[in-house]
């Protein structure tokens, strides 16, 4: 959803009026928390359908774990390439080559279905669950991959409303298709699988319809992207080591000794997940804060400073823009830290007492109190990587990444040792250690910016063909030798 910030800037200009002011919050708020609001809906409305049409505890715990293990692992492996595409996307509207745009959504779910369907597939069908439950929940991981790179389109186009909207008509729809399945007589955990596979078939199809009608199709290449995979490659692995450091330390208490076994290769670490799922709630606020303040505030000094160049301003004009750019940041960044630092006191102050009473005992508070404290680092390490970003600092935006990632998986191994009284605190450190890394990668490359802009770009252009160019190349020569 990035970028968001810049479409809601008129709603922030307009002065005078306190409704103007709750307008412009309320749409952030439903444009980036809308989604993932209405999935944890979702999962537990159909948890709910389960329990009144009296199917036991072991059969709401597998749809919850199943479902939980298909959302994490899809939405995974797209994050992985969501950076990659969203520069491809970026490029082609700069570069006035619309017509790939589509084509490249095509060839980026081609890929990742033929790669990760078998591995996927290779994992569901180890289960000990029925064949029809395991080609269903293979369906739904396939289907829900594709919905998440959907999004980076659709943002593209500045649909904010449609993937709402969207996600209110696979809610609806889910939940309507299981009552009929139920009342229907189907068993009950059939039913509840196929109404999931249903709703985010819907919202495939809505998604895909709107993608057709706003971009012109062009000629569809399986090796479209493997040129900008040479060029770009440093964001995928971008985007895989946020993934393993948000992920990974979850995973890792899935083989504690507090996990329980749900059959083989199928666990989770009831103590630590769920205090986990609540904390990763309150950063829900962050990412409003982020759109809203760091977003608008920061694209203006950001913009004024690179019109300042482009408009030949002098060399003193040029680095008093820096300074004012790199006093905005810093403020900005403070300001969404000491927000997300507010809120974590009050989840952890008051949220608690009433976590406790909802049946959290000690041992989870604890760890909740914990990973609310790692989630208030983490909105100051995914805010500065966000930036290096838009300086287009991939290896810089890498580094930080890479620690998160190492950080994340290694700390909180460490923990296991150390008994359930320590379990978070590897995350807390990690993002700490991550955060202290990247404010300082920031503050190095800020403090350099002419020597980026101006002295750090190769003086002729770079023709060489790299390996995924040449691969590319070749298949397509043999695909046209092959047509003819």
């Amino acid at each position: 959803m990035a970028g968001v910030g810049f479409e809601l800037k008129k709603l922030f200009k307009k002065k005078g009026s306190f409704f103007h002011l709750l307008k412009a919050y309320s749409v952030s708020a439903i444009v980036t928390e809308g989604p993932l609001l209405l999935n944890i809906i979702l999962l537990f409305a159909l948890r709910l359908m389960l329990n009144l049409f009296g199917a036991s505890y072991a059969v709401q715990e597998l749809y919850l774990v199943t479902t939980t293990y298909i959302m994490t692992f899809s939405l995974g492996s797209a994050n992985t390439v969501l950076m990659f595409i969203s520069r491809f996307i970026s490029d082609c509207i700069y570069e006035k080559r619309r017509k790939d745009i589509l084509p490249s959504f095509f060839t980026t779910i081609f890929w990742m279905l033929l790669i990760l369907g078998p591995v996927f597939g290779i994992y569901i069908f180890s289960l000990d669950k029925p064949l029809l439950h395991k080609m269903l929940n293979l369906l739904q991981f396939l289907v829900m991959l594709i919905v998440w790179i959907q999004m980076a389109y659709l943002s593209a186009i500045k649909k904010y409303l449609l993937v709402l909207l969207g996600f209110i008509a696979a809610t609806l729809g889910s939940i309507s298709f299981s009552l009929i399945f139920l009342f229907a007589g189907m068993e009950a955990l059939t039913a509840v699988f196929t109404a999931s596979l249903i709703g985010y078939l819907i919202l495939l199809i809505l998604y895909t319809k709107e993608m057709i009608q706003y971009f012109p199709m062009g000629e569809v290449n399986l090796f479209l992207l493997f040129p900008h995979l040479d060029k770009y490659k440093d964001l995928l692995l971008t985007g895989f080591l946020i993934t393993v450091g948000m992920y990974g330390h979850t995973i890792v208490f899935w083989f504690s000794e507090y996990s329980t076994k749900v059959m083989d290769y199928m666990a989770y670490c009831m103590k630590y997940d769920i205090s986990n799922y609540f904390a990763s709630l309150t950063i829900l606020p962050f990412m409003v804060t982020f759109v809203v303040s760091m977003e608008v505030d920061f694209y203006e000094a950001y913009r004024k400073y690179f019109d300042t160049i482009l408009n030949e301003g002098t060399y003193d004009d040029i680095k008093a823009e820096r300074r004012n750019l790199t006093k905005t940041l810093f403020r900005e960044l403070a300001h969404v830290f000491e927000m997300q630092f507010f809120i974590e006191i009050i989840c952890i102050t008051f949220l608690a007492n009433l976590l406790s009473v909802l049946g959290f005992d000690l041992e989870m508070l604890v760890i909740y109190r914990y990973l609310c404290i790692g989630y208030c680092f983490y909105v100051l390490a995914k805010s500065v990587i966000i930036i290096l970003m838009y300086f287009d600092s991939r290896i810089g935006a890498l580094k930080v990444s890479a620690v998160f990632a190492v950080t994340s998986v290694a700390f909180s191994i460490a923990t296991l040792f150390f008994g359930i009284e320590s379990y978070g605190l590897g995350f807390v450190a990690a993002l700490a250690v991550t955060a202290l890394y990247g404010i300082i990668t920031l503050k190095k490359y800020i403090e350099h910016l002419e020597f980026h802009v101006f002295c750090s770009q190769p003086l002729f252009a770079d023709n060489e063909i790299g390996v995924f160019e040449r691969l590319g190349g070749y298949w397509n020569e043999k695909l046209k030798k092959k047509g003819k």
